[in-house]
C-alpha cells in the first residue's frame, strides 16, 4: 500500500473520531465538514493520480435527461467538486441547512445524484449510525468506495425509476424508496438531470416516513444583476433557445424556485426557502459568491459549448445558427461582475 493512501487512509480514520466527538453546536459542526472535505479533496487528488486521465468527456446515453459529462468521468470529478466546495462557500459554509440534530432515531438518509459523493460522505459524518445511500446514474470513483464511511451505501439508478405500482427488485425499489422508512432526502443541482418534478416529489413523499425531512437545492435559469432581482437575460437570444431546448428535453428552468409548491402538492410542510446568488463573475458586492464566480469561470463555462450543442440540437440548430448563439453566450455570461442565477434552499417536512 503507498504512502498516500495510507495516508488518506489514517486521515479519514481521524475524522471519524473527532465527528463522534463533535457537539451539536453549529460552529463546530462546520469544522468537521471543512476538514471532510478536505479529506475528500486528498482522495480526488489520490484518484486522480491513479488513473490515467482521457481528455475526452464521456457523456450519458442521449435517452438520458442529464447533458453534461458521466460523474465517473475524470474531467467532470473535478468540477462537481469544485462546485461542491463553491456552494458551501455560497450558502454559508454549512453543506446542508436542514437542523438534523432536531430529528430523534435518524436511521436512513438518500443522497439523490449523489455525483462524486461529497455531501454522501458529509451527510455519513453528521449521521455515523445511520445508513446513508449515495444514488446517482453512474458509479462513484472506485478509490473513493474503499476510503469512505463504512455507513454508506452506493447505489446506481434514476429516481424516476421507481414505480409504487409496480415494485422491482432493484436496490432503489428494494432499498432506498420503501414507503414511508427515509429519514432525510438531500439533493443539490438536479435541474439538468430531473425531467419529471412532479413525480419526482411524489416518489420521495411516499418514501419518507412522518416527520421526515427533504432538503432541495437547485437553480432557475435566469440570470439577474449583482445583489438584486432584476433580470439581464429575458432578451438573450440564445437564453430563449436554451429555454425552449430544455422544454423539448423535459427539464424544468425553475426547478429551485418551484420546489416549494410542488413540495406542497406531494403533501409535504414546507419550513424554509433561501435564495442565494450564483455568480458566473465574481464581485466584492457579494463576498460569500466569488468563489462561486471564480469556480464558474475556470470549471463549469469550459462545459458551456457542449451543453448548449446538446441543448439547442433538441431545436434543430447547428452549423453557423449554433455557433453564433454559442458566441453571444460567452459574452454574456461574462458581461458583468456577479451576473448570477438564484439558488434556492427548500426544505420541507412529512406530517
Amino acid at each position: 500500500m503507498s504512502i498516500l493512501r495510507i495516508n488518506i487512509l489514517l486521515r479519514i480514520n481521524v475524522l471519524r473520531r473527532e465527528a463522534t466527538q463533535a457537539s451539536a453546536q453549529r460552529q463546530h459542526l462546520r469544522i468537521q465538514y471543512d476538514k471532510m472535505y478536505l479529506a475528500r479533496g486528498v482522495a480526488s487528488l489520490f484518484n486522480m493520480a491513479a488513473v490515467e486521465v482521457d481528455s475526452q468527456c464521456r457523456y450519458h446515453e442521449t435517452s438520458a435527461a442529464y447533458v453534461l459529462p458521466k460523474a465517473n468521468d475524470i474531467i467532470e470529478q473535478d468540477r462537481l467538486d469544485a462546485q461542491a466546495a463553491a456552494i458551501v462557500e455560497m450558502i454559508g459554509g454549512f453543506p446542508l441547512l436542514a437542523s438534523l440534530r432536531t430529528l430523534d432515531n435518524i436511521s436512513k438518509a438518500v443522497d439523490v445524484g449523489c455525483g462524486t459523493g461529497v455531501a454522501t460522505i458529509q451527510i455519513a459524518t453528521v449521521l455515523p449510525s445511520a445508513t446513508i445511500y449515495g444514488l446517482d446514474l453512474t458509479p462513484v470513483p472506485e478509490a473513493l468506495k474503499k476510503i469512505v464511511p463504512g455507513n454508506i451505501v452506493w447505489a446506481q439508478g434514476n429516481a424516476l425509476d421507481v414505480d409504487y405500482n409496480q415494485p422491482g427488485s432493484d436496490v432503489m425499489s428494494r432499498e432506498i424508496f420503501n414507503p414511508g422508512e427515509l429519514d432525510y432526502i438531500f439533493g443539490r443541482m438536479l435541474f439538468l438531470g430531473i425531467n419529471n418534478w412532479p413525480k419526482y416529489f411524489s416518489i420521495t413523499s411516499n418514501a419518507m416516513r412522518s416527520g421526515g425531512i427533504i432538503e432541495h437545492q437547485d437553480l432557475d435559469w435566469k440570470f439577474y444583476r449583482v445583489g438584486t432581482s432584476e433580470c439581464v437575460s429575458d432578451d438573450w437570444e440564445w437564453h430563449k433557445a436554451i429555454v425552449s431546448g430544455a422544454k423539448q428535453s423535459g427539464l424544468s428552468t425553475t426547478s429551485g424556485s418551484d420546489a416549494a409548491p410542488l413540495m406542497k402538492s406531494s403533501g409535504l410542510e414546507v419550513l424554509s426557502v433561501q435564495t442565494f446568488e450564483f455568480s458566473f463573475v465574481p464581485s466584492s458586492k457579494t463576498p460569500k459568491s466569488q468563489a462561486m464566480g471564480r469556480y464558474v469561470q475556470a470549471k463549469l463555462v469550459p462545459q458551456y459549448p457542449e451543453l448548449l450543442r446538446k441543448m439547442l440540437g433538441a431545436n434543430g440548430i447547428t452549423g453557423e445558427k449554433l455557433e453564433k448563439l454559442t458566441k453571444a453566450c460567452l459574452h454574456d455570461i461574462t458581461s458583468e461582475e456577479g451576473v448570477h442565477q438564484k439558488y434556492t434552499v427548500t426544505i420541507a417536512r412529512k406530517p
